[in-house]
């Protein structure tokens, strides 16, 4: 028989190897306890009382953090107000007859540009942290 890497090769007569578990029957049957573990295995148990314990409130922030609020950039008002007679001509030119001209011209009156009211208002509470935190020490 030849042999190739990964195989065991030949184990007729190994049955009294020291330290093995080697059935030589024809089907491969493995018979008997191999490794098996009973009873309590890596059981861990301790108390422990008030050590390392930490309670309270760690950390704890409240209010009002960067409140904002009023009127920012009001404007209000009369703003490039232009009114009255602007070019008023009148009377006789030349004797030839009336060139009369009278009124409002480019008249402009009103609230240009009215801005009014709350502008990027910020109010209540922002990053409120409150409570017990990693609160370790509880009996186990």
């Amino acid at each position: 028989m030849s042999r190739e890497v990964g195989e065991l090769g030949d184990i007729k007569g190994a049955g009294n190897a020291t330290g093995s578990n080697v059935s030589t029957a024809s089907s491969g049957k493995f018979e008997g306890n191999a490794g098996k573990a009973e009873g309590d295995l890596g059981k861990y148990e301790t108390k422990v009382d008030n050590a390392g314990k930490t309670e309270g409130d760690l950390g704890k922030v409240e209010g009002n953090a960067g409140k904002t609020e009023g009127n920012l950039g009001k404007i209000e008002g009369d703003a490039g107000k232009t009114e009255g007679n602007l070019g008023k001509a009148e009377g006789d030119l030349g004797g030839s007859g009336h060139l009369k001209t009278e009124g409002n011209l480019g008249k402009s009156e009103g609230n240009l540009g009215k801005t009014e009211g709350n502008l990027g208002k910020t109010e209540g509470n922002l990053g409120k942290t409150e409570g017990d935190l990693g609160q370790p020490g509880a009996k186990q």
